[in-house]
């Protein structure tokens, strides 16, 4: 491919379930990395030894009624439901969330 712009101009396909592309589209997510990258890190790692990928990046949520003003927000954008009972849900989700961490 003498006219290719790309910075790698082979493609190589791989078959996945739908659940296992969305477990890596989570995870290079999560790594700030495309797909593609962090699969060609696994591909092309040598055997018994981690990949050369970015830590998984921690998500840091703003404490108090930031968090729960912002989740309600994007909850009314979506659906049509009672603000009163949007709130009183993602409270319990963010409480269940904390409580599992410790």
């Amino acid at each position: 491919m003498p006219d290719c712009n790309r910075t790698y101009p082979v493609r190589v396909d791989v078959r996945l379930t739908e659940k296992e592309r969305d477990a890596l589209n989570a995870e290079a997510m999560q790594r700030g990395i495309p797909r593609q990258e962090l699969l060609r890190a696994r591909v092309l790692s040598e055997a018994n030894k981690p990949a050369p990928i970015p830590e998984i990046k921690p998500v840091h949520y703003s404490k108090g009624r930031d968090s729960i003003d912002a989740a309600v927000a994007a909850v009314n954008r979506l659906y049509n439901v009672n603000s009163r009972d949007v709130e009183k849900i993602v409270c319990t989700v963010i409480c269940a969330l904390n409580a599992k961490r410790r």
